[in-house]
């Protein structure tokens, strides 16, 4: 028979040990166990990433598409070989929609995808002293890519059949209109898995609209997935 032993920490400091060391699972006084879920055990490593297309006040100018286009996407993500990203949150802010029209948004995983075109996005590490690097290469608004070719799938569709741009505030119907569209894993309660080389793109189709596009992902190397 097997036996599982805890240390008990409830007013105490834990202790770290060196890498590959055995350790004592944790638990309070009474025997609960207290474990951090793999998001946060992955986040305290730093291996959480934000993609973030437009800065402080400066929105991007989406290349004018009228519905959404997959070769023109607003945040692309090329995944390289040996890398593997996980996405937890994506954010589309319009802070504009240009031409009154249809709004479509969509997020679409896969490979054989190719950048053209567009600006390099900074990817940041979502912990302060950043003890990772991203691998992977980030770029918003693309002009004329290519679109995914293998394994296409499009998790995550949003977006309005008629798209307004507030000028002024208005007492009508208008007043209602989002102009936020978000995708959380835990809303799903799935997520698409990128192994590279592979893609993750979000797109957008409005007619020369404006805004900003927010992706956060845990990145990992390809070994520890499989």
């Amino acid at each position: 028979m097997a036996f599982f032993k805890g240390k008990a920490r409830q007013t105490t400091a834990i202790s770290s040990v060196s890498e590959g060391a055995d350790v004592y699972l944790r638990a309070l006084r009474d025997g609960t166990l207290l474990s951090a879920d793999w998001i946060m055990a992955q986040t305290i490593r730093g291996r959480l990433m934000c993609a973030q297309a437009g800065v402080l006040t400066t929105a991007i100018t989406w290349t004018a598409t009228a519905t959404s286009d997959q070769t023109k996407p607003a945040v692309f993500i090329d995944v390289p070989l040996g890398t593997t990203i996980l996405p937890l949150e994506i954010s589309l802010y319009m802070e504009a929609y240009g031409t009154n029209a249809q709004m479509e948004c969509e997020a679409v995983t896969g490979s054989g995808g190719v950048s053209a075109g567009g600006t390099a996005v900074l990817v940041t590490n979502m912990r302060s002293d950043e003890p990772y690097k991203t691998n992977c290469t980030v770029t918003s608004d693309i002009t004329g890519g290519t679109a995914c070719t293998k394994n296409v799938n499009s998790f995550w569709r949003d977006g309005q059949q008629f798209a307004i741009t507030k000028t002024t505030a208005k007492a009508d119907a208008s007043i209602y209109d989002p102009n936020k569209f978000t995708w959380r894993y835990k809303d799903g309660l799935y997520c698409p898995i990128v192994v590279g080389a592979g893609q993750l793109m979000v797109c957008q189709g409005s007619q020369a609209g404006t805004g900003f596009c927010k992706v956060i992902f845990i990145e990992i190397p390809t070994s520890e997935l499989t």
